[in-house]
């Protein structure tokens, strides 16, 4: 099985690149046209890669192929 990759770059643009712990939040993005896109944002803070395990792991549950890390607000 391959690793599915996360999009950063929308984050990079306004705050650089994503290190440290923080709340995260990604949007997996649905392989369906007909299915909604799933919000995930990390219930404690923690580690970006222990963050993007965790949504690497919710995207691999449905079935989707795509990861975006997301400016917060």
């Amino acid at each position: 099985m391959t690793e599915i990759s996360v999009d950063t770059d929308a984050y990079e643009r306004e705050y650089g690149k994503p290190v440290g712990r923080a709340f995260w939040m990604f949007r997996i993005v649905s392989p369906s046209i007909t299915t909604k896109d799933y919000i995930f944002t990390t219930d404690k803070p923690m580690t970006f890669q222990a963050a993007c395990d965790r949504a690497r792991e919710i995207a691999a549950a449905r079935r989707s192929d795509q990861i975006v890390l997301l400016p917060g607000d």
